[in-house]
């Protein structure tokens, strides 16, 4: 970005900033975690592609590698924050909205990891289906805790206005709607018994429900602001893909846990008790969920376009920030969503669409890591933030020293000029 120069390091924060270290904890954020989104969603889309060949699987299992790395290096660095500055960091999360709602992209990137284990270690290494299955109770309790947090959060301590709603807001309920797509992964792809399965497919469809309908009031709330307030400032362009990441998961969760519970594993008619286990019902969730992940595809394709308009407007109107990760994610899972739907309707025209957005997400993902490592080298994405603010701070105390040290000078010359004042007066009484 900033006219497509490769970029270059031009400082070192590392050694021009006091405490470095310290200091980059103290200005560490959730945002972090957009990294281990954007890796997860795209080992999965690669694991999950229509033309596969052996490279593919071993790469995909490269970036499994890479994101459990990742997560636990963030999720460290992030947790040391709270103890080393615990104060500061409520304070953050009680005052800036975005901030608050990239809590919840933890959830996110933790189901990530559901998924990629489920579909590498889950399907060929001895009883790691019961390790998916443990890990994604503890993603369900996480993300269903956290998103009522955040949410809690915004309604009690923070003014969320029109001007200031951003699709940020969107992370909770795609930290709910991607645990969700995590379960169907965990069902369809380990050898994971009936008995544990049917309480993961009621509770992913519940968790579909609460994520998919509130996304689409938030989205709501999120288009009139888009219509009275235009776009977000060109330096977030890349969040203009958060909605597709929402609706995407929601496309890809609706066909693949009607599939389970018909025709797929007969889940509902094994289960055998109340009204699902008739075979018809299940049959019935399978042709209503197809129909409304196809309709939830074409939703996330309306906001696809409109973030091509927005990208081809700003995009070379700001520099690479953090927030231009963003955007990895909600490409994988689109894809991903594409390439089920390819699957339910055995389309060619689909199959390439996915393998063309695989093509994209991957070149995508190496032209943020361009940019991106420099500035983790030269501390300019954990330090030029704190750098900013604290020069900010200095200039402000120096500010109030420079005027109290006005005030002091005007108050000694008042003195002088009340004591001179009190002198002629004498000489003129003595007169």
């Amino acid at each position: 970005m900033g006219g497509w120069s490769f970029p270059k390091q031009r400082r070192n924060y590392w050694r021009e900033t006091d405490h470095a270290f310290s200091t980059a904890i103290e200005a560490f954020t959730p945002e972090m975690f957009l990294f281990c989104m954007g890796t997860g969603g795209l080992a999965v889309l690669m694991h999950q592609n229509n033309y596969q060949f052996k490279g593919l699987y071993v790469i995909s299992t490269v970036f499994y590698v890479l994101d459990l790395v990742l997560f636990s290096m963030i999720s460290v660095a992030f947790i040391t924050r709270w103890f080393m500055f615990p104060a500061k960091t409520r304070a953050l999360f009680e005052t800036d909205v975005e901030q608050t709602a990239y809590l919840s992209c933890s959830g996110i990137a933790l189901a990530t990891i559901v998924e990629l284990t489920a579909l590498i270690p889950g399907t060929t290494w001895n009883r790691w289906e019961v390790v998916s299955f443990s890990l994604w109770w503890v993603t369900v309790a996480y993300t269903l805790f956290g998103s009522a947090a955040v949410y809690w959060i915004l309604i009690r301590h923070e003014q969320v206005h029109l001007h200031n709603l951003t699709p940020q807001l969107l992370y909770p309920l795609t930290a709910v709607l991607a645990t969700c797509a995590a379960g169907s992964v965990v069902i369809q792809y380990t050898p994971l018994s009936t008995g544990l399965s049917v309480p993961v497919l009621v509770v992913s469809y519940m968790m579909l429900g609460m994520g998919f309908f509130l996304t689409l009031l938030t989205l709501s709330a999120y288009f009139t602001r888009l219509l009275s307030h235009q776009t977000p400032p060109p330096g977030k362009v890349a969040a203009q893909l958060i909605p597709v990441a929402a609706l995407s998961n929601s496309a890809y969760a609706f066909p693949t846990l009607g599939y389970l519970a018909g025709p797929g594993r007969h889940l509902f008619s094994i289960y055998g008790k109340g009204i699902v286990r008739d075979a018809g019902v299940g049959l019935g969730f399978y042709a209503t969920g197809a129909f409304f992940g196809w309709l939830t595809w074409g939703f996330a394709f309306f906001w696809v376009v409109l973030a091509l308009i927005a990208y081809m407007r700003d995009g070379r109107r700001t520099n690479f920030n953090l927030t231009m990760w963003s955007g990895a994610y909600p490409i994988a899972v689109f894809g991903i969503a594409c390439t089920e739907i390819a699957k339910d309707l055995d389309s060619p025209a689909f199959k390439g669409i996915a393998s063309a957005l695989l093509i994209i997400a991957v070149v995508h993902w190496i032209w943020l890591v361009i940019y991106t490592v420099p500035q983790i080298i030269s501390g300019e994405l954990f330090l030029s933030e704190a750098d900013h603010l604290r020069k900010e701070e200095k200039e402000a105390m120096e500010g109030k020293q420079q005027d109290k040290e006005d005030d002091r000078t005007e108050s000694s010359s008042n003195q002088v000029e009340r004591r001179n004042a009190r002198a002629r007066s004498s000489d003129e009484t003595q007169v």
